[in-house]
């Protein structure tokens, strides 16, 4: 990236933030990094939904062709959701799933605690649109990219609501042993919800794995959503990062009885 590149991306992060100051999600924080000016961070403060007691921190890393490249939004908490990658391996690649075979060098590939934006935003990972929409640039004409405030919005109601949770197909699923867990549980207390078919594994549910191993949607996920989500929800209230009051916090809370208030 040149100078003048460089420059230009900033001066652009800096509109885009200042945007926020009128169109900011509700129960979202935003603030820059100091000394990495194109890291953001922030914290949820979901209001509704499975999640609506937790305070969940993350940060917004944008790539150095951004808008060209979606940002990539990581937690930095352990997040049990159907579009968050776990901690314990990288499962979910940026990359569109008609493109070659994924490798472990795969640069697109999500980090864990990372959110996909596939569902939300698929211009972001379809190669051929991409690859069109870079023709119709360099040919002069104008291309329009999502505009991180759509991204912080998109952010909040994959928490919130839970029609997003249940249009969420397995194929865009970054964590699919919570897709199927939240399938399991909307099944239980929704029965008459009309879920996102299981494309990949439809046709195969008799189908074994070799040895004889069942395939994740024939294994039982009862209780688990309700187990798993009630961990995250008192691991991320519990984050000591939330109420540090060194110098390097960006965002950091007090508590006030069972309230906190940011400072």
């Amino acid at each position: 990236m040149t100078s003048i590149q460089q420059g230009f991306l900033f001066q652009q992060l800096c509109i885009e933030f200042a945007a926020l100051k009128h169109a900011s999600p509700k129960g979202v924080y935003i603030a820059p990094v100091p000394e990495e000016p194109l890291r953001w961070t922030g914290v949820l403060f979901p209001r509704k939904g499975p999640y609506s007691s937790a305070v969940l921190r993350f940060q917004i890393d944008f790539p150095v062709d951004y808008p060209e490249r979606p940002p990539v939004i990581t937690f930095l908490c352990d997040v049990f959701h159907p579009l968050v990658t776990p901690w314990t391996t990288y499962t979910h690649t940026t990359r569109d799933t008609g493109a070659d075979t994924v490798s472990s060098a795969d640069d697109g590939r999500l980090p864990p605690g990372g959110l996909t934006l596939r569902h939300g935003f698929p211009e972001w990972h379809d190669e051929r649109i991409k690859s069109h929409e870079s023709t119709k640039k360099h040919g002069g004409r104008h291309v329009t990219w999502p505009h991180v405030v759509e991204v912080l919005h998109y952010l909040r109601v994959a928490f919130e609501s839970v029609e997003v949770m249940d249009s969420v197909p397995l194929e865009y699923a970054a964590n699919s042993g919570a897709w199927h867990a939240w399938r399991s549980y909307r099944s239980k207390i929704a029965p008459d919800t009309r879920l996102s078919p299981e494309a990949g594994e439809a046709g195969i549910a008799t189908t074994r794995q070799p040895g004889g191993a069942r395939q994740p949607g024939q294994w039982n996920w009862q209780g688990v959503w309700q187990d798993r989500v009630k961990k995250s929800i008192q691991a991320s209230k519990s984050d000591l990062a939330l109420f540090s009051t060194s110098d390097d916090s960006v965002i950091n809370f007090q508590q006030q009885g069972t309230t906190m208030d940011p400072s």
